[in-house]
């Protein structure tokens, strides 16, 4: 994945667009036109994370973990282990935003 590769070098923009991209093709290959509209907020929120510096200068290795995570499950039609991972995707980055996760910190 490239978000793996780009969060560890650190490039934010390049992570940005891979995220972008991972969330894109996810919301889309749902087949739900009301969860493909979803694309550019999705996009936008994760946008001014990123620019308003609410996202780690590293991004966490646990939330790059769990977009593999996700893309696993989907591919093999675990949706309970898709909803799990992304769970824990949104609960970090609700956490981080809100400065409850030092910089670097790796939590649960």
């Amino acid at each position: 994945m490239q978000m793996a590769v780009h969060g560890r070098s650190g490039d934010l923009e390049a992570y940005l667009a891979a995220d972008i991209l991972f969330h894109r093709t996810l919301l889309e290959a749902s087949g739900n036109e009301m969860l493909g509209a979803l694309t550019g907020v999705v996009a936008e929120v994760l946008t001014g994370r990123t620019h308003h510096h609410l996202m780690p200068t590293r991004p966490e290795p646990a939330a790059i973990r769990w977009h593999a995570e996700v893309a696993q499950a989907v591919q093999s039609g675990d949706a309970a282990a898709a909803e799990h991972a992304m769970r824990n995707i949104v609960d970090e980055a609700t956490r981080a935003m809100l400065g409850d996760v030092p910089d670097g910190d790796v939590p649960g």
